[in-house]
C-alpha cells in the first residue's frame, strides 16, 4: 500500500493532525503515514508550496502527498486530487501545489465531489479531516480516480505567482520564502540560476562569497550557501539568521556578482 505524507499548518498543540491520522488509519490501516511537517506558518500558502516542493523528491512516484494549508476552507475553492509524474497530491485548489505543477505538471485531476468518499458529517472548517484524509486513504486502497469526483482540466488548477529573483542593477533582488526551524533563511534563488560567485547584502551586512557549508565561517558569523533545498540560504553558524536580521518571509536580499565585470 502506498505511503501517505502529511503537510499542514495545524501545529501539534491541538488534535487536528491526530484526527486526520485517525481517519486514514480507519480507512487504510496498512498505509504508511509520514509527517513532513505541521509547522507551515499559519495560512502561508506560498511557504507551504515551497516546503512541499522541497520534500517530495525524497519519495517515490507512488507516494500520496496530503497537504492542507487552507485559509479558504468552506468557501467555493475546490477540494482536489491531482496526479503528476512524481506523486499524487490531495488538498485545496488554492495554489498550494504551484511549485509541484511548475516542475512536474499534472496528468489528470479531479474535484473531490463524490460524498461517498467523504466522512458522513462534513464540517465547514475541517476539510483536512472530512474530505482530504478520506480521499488520500481511498486512493491508497486503490479506489479509481474517476470514482472520487468530477474530472477537471489540469490547466484550470490555481497557481500562485511565487516570488522570483528580480534584476537589480548588475545583480538580483532575492526574497525570503521560508524560514526553517534553525532560523535559516531560504530564498527564491535556485542553484541552477546562478553560475558565478556572489556577495550577499542583508540589513547592511555583506557576506562576501557563497560558501559550501556552515563550517566555512566562524561561530556566530553569517554564511550564504546553496542548501539541501537547492536554493540559496542565509544562516548564522550556531545561531539564527532570522533573529540576527529580524527577517520574515518577503524580506529582500541584495545579490551582486563577486566579480563586478560579470552578471548573475
Amino acid at each position: 500500500m502506498p505511503t501517505i505524507t502529511l503537510l499542514t499548518d495545524f501545529g501539534l498543540t491541538d488534535t487536528y493532525v491526530g484526527q486526520m491520522k485517525g481517519v486514514i488509519h480507519t480507512l487504510a490501516p496498512d498505509a504508511t503515514v509520514i509527517d513532513l511537517t505541521h509547522d507551515v506558518p499559519p495560512q502561508q500558502i506560498i511557504a507551504g508550496a515551497v516546503m512541499l516542493d522541497a520534500a517530495v523528491d525524497a519519495f517515490d512516484a507512488d507516494t500520496i502527498h496530503l497537504a492542507v494549508v487552507d485559509p479558504g476552507v468552506g468557501t467555493p475553492r475546490r477540494p482536489i486530487a491531482l496526479r503528476t509524474s512524481h506523486g499524487t497530491y490531495v488538498g485545496p485548489d488554492n495554489g498550494l501545489f504551484t511549485a509541484i505543477l511548475d516542475r512536474h505538471g499534472a496528468t489528470h485531476a479531479v474535484a473531490l465531489t463524490n460524498r461517498h468518499y467523504h466522512r458522513d458529517l462534513i464540517t465547514a472548517t475541517f476539510h483536512g479531516r472530512d474530505i482530504f484524509a478520506p480521499a488520500a486513504a481511498h486512493l491508497a486502497r486503490g479506489v479509481a480516480w474517476p470514482d472520487l469526483g468530477e474530472p477537471i482540466d489540469p490547466a484550470s488548477l490555481v497557481r500562485l505567482h511565487l516570488p522570483q529573483p528580480q534584476p537589480h542593477g548588475h545583480g538580483l533582488t532575492l526574497h525570503v520564502v521560508w524560514i526553517d526551524h534553525f532560523g535559516n533563511l531560504i530564498t527564491d534563488l535556485k542553484r541552477d540560476a546562478l553560475d558565478t560567485d556572489a556577495r550577499i547584502t542583508l540589513r547592511n551586512t555583506t557576506i562576501p562569497t557563497i560558501a559550501r557549508t556552515f563550517g566555512d565561517v566562524p561561530p556566530g558569523e553569517p554564511v550564504a550557501y546553496f542548501g539541501s533545498t537547492g536554493r540559496l540560504e542565509i544562516a548564522v553558524r550556531n545561531g539564527s539568521a532570522a533573529a540576527r536580521f529580524t527577517a520574515t518571509p518577503g524580506t529582500t536580499i541584495d545579490l551582486q556578482p563577486a566579480d563586478p565585470t560579470s552578471t548573475p
